[in-house]
């Protein structure tokens, strides 16, 4: 009791727990003793803990046990910027040679639809006929059939192809790929599995829902295709086949070489991150690879922030619905049981995948600032962002690119979809857009975005800006640059109603605008105020005014997406005041178009505010496949020692401290010293070494001066750092350490006894001696004979 009450009213302090490849479950979970793995971690942790990661790839699942709260969040992340991946894939090895160019390994697992395959830096395709030969998901390297059944047959469908397919039982995990575009039709693919082939035609059950899949794109009335998913069709570089009954895994790669260690790798999980039922969790600045992040069944308040997502899902994609129910990031609320509130996405990049790239049917999510592209392999409808179900939806500062079908499905109510920069949708399917929505009313507001490069397939043409289609309404459109669209800038069809359409630039489309008014519809309530183009067709069904029509670019720099108004252009000041709309106009004359010149918002611009080159996090690669990034330029930290000169006594010990002056891009910071002075190895410990600084910005040196009974004054031990490895010398890399002499001085010997006087009588050693004048003569001789000689030998 007593514990429980000192509990709430004096919290436990936060801990901080540490997770490294090379540790173990078993350790304390300290920097000098870390976890394993992150299951260890992820139980333990509590509200306010901090999980730190250190560098390397975590094969496993994310999954909190507990939930952070509002001032005590739950917080994974890498420690000090080191590079972490929790990857879901597993390397595949034991290669054998299967025939000719295949090569077959045991596999342990089968996630079914989900398999996924990787060789290298490549996704490899399921065996196919015809082959995928530019290795590009989004092109389809498709047949045209020759007939097939009619919208009518649910039940054995058929499809013809009279040239003839491989002859191969197709029914044994075989599968069909069919897009149908029919005029009037062709916004979906579909797939079904096959049941029996001929030599000349696939059978197959098409009992899809909603029915018009199949009405509106029947065999019968020609399509593309393509069949995909029996061993005999494994012929082509990059292709893989798995047979589910032996569990092993069939590959082809380039040249038929074969596969080194750990080159190619299957999805084994489906998941990296569970934060299913999980609030209060932020996970930061680190790479997930192969599986989803799972925000759902009521999870709530959870941040993702810095994360780099790659081909977080893969599915074949035979289903009986309109899209695939795979997505890299899943956002989910059950309705009738719990409700998903406030999760973010914020600056990161989340790419790759046969489904969608984030799915939102929660309330309050927000997406934000994060590169999102590369989705919808399918061609369904599947999208980059698919918002369906959910409330208050933000989507912000965005950069979303290649699409499938649409880039952006928006069927959230009360959402708003601002600053964001979206192109390049309809890479499969036609008749969509980069934004896509249906129905409502939706009271969503649309504004501030760029829009552009859509453009469909061969020779289909269906590909829009804005697609507010079937009875839209509740939309304000505003201060959007829309341009390069196959198809219209935007679209409107049936009964479209209560849509403000205001100061947007739209040009080089089709047509400014375009409608399909279906038999016994018309718009209602649909202004189109203040709006530019290079085109007249205004939807005549529209409130119409103060729009303008220009046939020169009236632009800064038209060719380089430049759509601010040039100085004296013709759209300045001709608009007019629309309340809440035109507040950012200083001078009281609102301009036409979405750029106010002048105004308070007049340079305003799109997408992400982050180098993606350099990622999320600023720091570069992980090495992983589908990264487009450098790293960057790595400033090395400077180490110096703290002090210069430190005094030591004999028989004392110090510990010298380096610096370093930023943390270390790549640890260890190894730190080579050398030694000189007037003390030697008699006078302290020391020896020529390094010193290591594994984490951090500290390193540590001690130092011992060792006594002795030896008088020999103070010495100097001077210590001179050399060149180190991942970092710098700094000014300051050499300390002399001055040890102190504690020996102390001898006694003096006593003073002899005096010698007795001398006596005086005696005469002084050498007084009567005559030595010096002995020597004096002896020379004198020497310098007469030398004399003599030379006069001798000079004679003539």
């Amino acid at each position: 009791m007593l514990v429980a009450l000192l509990a709430v009213c004096f919290p436990l302090s936060a801990a901080n727990y540490y997770v490294a490849t090379n540790g173990n479950d078993a350790n304390a979970g300290t920097l000098a003793s870390p976890f394993l793995t992150l299951a260890k971690a992820a139980e333990l942790a509590q509200a306010g803990d901090v999980v730190n990661i250190r560098a390397g790839s975590y094969h496993e699942v994310l999954r909190p046990s507990h939930s952070g709260t509002a001032d005590q969040p739950i917080v994974f992340q890498p420690y000090q910027d080191e590079k972490v991946i929790i990857t879901a894939m597993e390397a595949v090895n034991g290669w054998s040679l299967d025939a000719e160019n295949i090569y077959v390994a045991d596999v342990g697992w089968d996630l079914g639809q989900s398999n996924f395959v990787m060789q290298g830096n490549t996704a490899m395709d399921l065996a196919r006929w015809p082959n995928n030969i530019d290795g590009d998901p989004f092109t389809q390297n498709s047949l045209r059939n020759t007939g097939g059944s009619g919208s009518d047959v649910a039940n054995n469908a058929y499809l013809d192809y009279a040239p003839g397919i491989p002859d191969a039982d197709w029914s044994k995990g075989g599968s069909l790929y069919f897009y149908g575009d029919k005029p009037g039709s062709g916004w979906t693919t579909w797939r079904a599995f096959i049941t029996s082939s001929t030599p000349t035609q696939v059978s197959f059950e098409l009992d899809k829902n909603p029915t018009w899949i199949r009405t509106f794109h029947a065999p019968a009335d020609g399509g593309e295709f393509f069949l995909q998913g029996i061993k005999q069709a494994l012929d082509y570089q990059n292709e893989w086949y798995f047979d589910a009954d032996t569990k092993k895994l069939y590959v082809q790669l380039p040249n038929g070489e074969m596969p080194s260690e750990n080159q190619v790798q299957m999805r084994k999980r489906e998941q990296t991150i569970d934060l299913s039922a999980r609030s209060y969790i932020h996970i930061k600045n680190l790479a997930v690879f192969g599986g989803s992040i799972e925000i759902t069944n009521g999870a709530s308040n959870n941040h993702i922030y810095g994360v780099t997502s790659l081909y977080g899902n893969y599915t074949l994609g035979v289903v009986s619905g309109f899209s695939s129910n795979n997505q890299s990031i899943n956002i989910r609320s059950d309705w009738g049981k719990y409700n998903s509130l406030n999760n973010v996405i914020e600056k990161s990049e989340i790419g790759f995948g046969s489904g969608t790239g984030i799915y939102d049917s929660a309330e309050n999510t927000q997406i934000i600032n994060s590169y999102i592209h590369d989705f919808n392999y399918l061609g369904n409808y599947d999208a980059i962002i698919n918002a369906r179900g959910g409330n208050n939806t933000k989507v912000l500062n965005n950069t979303i690119t290649r699409a499938g079908r649409d880039a952006i499905q928006a069927f959230n109510n009360n959402a708003e979809y601002a600053y964001n920069d979206v192109s390049r949708s309809n890479l499969i399917a036609d008749d969509c857009g980069l934004f896509y929505t249906v129905g409502g009313p939706s009271n969503s507001e649309i504004h501030h975005n760029w829009l552009h490069d859509a453009y469909s397939s061969g020779s289909k043409s269906k590909a829009a800006g804005i697609y507010l289609d079937n009875d839209a309404a509740g939309f304000e459109v505003h201060h959007n640059v829309i341009w390069n669209t196959e198809w219209s800038n935007i679209q409107i069809n049936w009964n479209g109603t209560d849509i403000n359409i205001y100061n947007n630039t739209l040009w080089n489309g089709s047509a400014t605008m375009g409608a399909w008014h279906k038999e016994g519809t018309e718009f209602s309530n649909v202004n189109v105020w203040n709006n530019l183009s290079d085109k007249s067709s205004w939807e005549p069904q529209s409130d119409k005014q103060n729009n303008l029509t220009v046939a020169d670019s009236p632009f800064e720099d038209y060719e380089n997406g430049d759509f601010r108004l040039k100085a004296n252009a013709s759209p300045i000041d001709v608009g007019r005041v629309i309340s809440g709309i035109t507040d950012d106009v200083l001078d009281g004359k609102p301009d036409v178009g979405a750029y106010e010149r002048g105004g308070d918002n007049a340079n305003w611009v799109a997408g992400i505010d982050w180098d993606r080159k350099l990622g999320p996090t600023g720091n570069g690669c992980y090495g992983l496949p589908g990264e487009d990034c450098i790293n960057p330029e790595v400033s090395l930290p400077l180490v110096n020692f703290v002090v210069s000169n430190v005094e030591l006594n004999e028989g004392q010990e110090i510990t010298l401290r380096l610096n370093l002056s930023t943390a270390a891009a790549t640890y260890p910071v190894i730190i080579p010293y050398q030694l000189s002075g007037t003390a030697d190895s008699n006078d302290h410990n020391l020896s020529t070494g390094d010193i290591a600084i594994n984490a951090g910005t500290e390193g540590l040196l001690k130092v011992q001066a060792l006594a002795d009974a030896l008088l020999e004054g103070d010495e100097t031990l001077v210590i001179t750092l050399q060149a180190p490895s991942n970092a710098l010398l700094g000014e300051n890399n050499t300390v002399v350490v001055t040890i102190k002499d504690q020996t102390a001085d001898p006694d003096p010997d006593p003073d002899p006894d005096p010698d007795p006087d001398p006596d005086p009588d005696q005469p002084s050693q050498g007084s009567e001696s005559g030595g010096g004048s002995s020597g004096y003569e002896m020379v004198l001789l020497l310098l007469l004979a030398t004399w003599r000689l030379s006069k001798r030998i000079n004679q003539p």
